[in-house]
């Protein structure tokens, strides 16, 4: 009786722990997942208010685009080198 009273035990231990291990661990971590995001969503929104010790300067940012160049158009292309291939018979 003992044997398997023991046997029972063990199995109960065995199909609880799958239990946890596919139901309970992955909604445990799932939250603990949000609780991490929603700390770090805090901490930026409190860095992008301003509260990160830095002042931002009130000046006008201005990209400077490279001009075209004037040297040869596609028009003034000569073709480059001549290159001239031989046919190749595959009998």
């Amino acid at each position: 009786m003992g044997f398997i009273r023991t046997i029972l035990i063990l199995g109960l231990i065995y199909f609880g722990a799958r239990i946890v291990m596919r139901v309970i661990f992955p909604w445990i971590l799932k939250t603990f997942v949000r609780k991490v995001e929603r700390k770090m969503k805090d901490q930026m929104n409190q860095q992008g208010a301003g509260h990160s010790g830095f002042e931002k300067a009130n000046e006008d940012v201005y990209i400077k685009r490279p001009q075209e160049k004037q040297g040869k158009s596609t028009k003034d292309f000569d073709g480059g080198e001549y290159i001239d291939f031989e046919e190749v018979d595959k009998d």
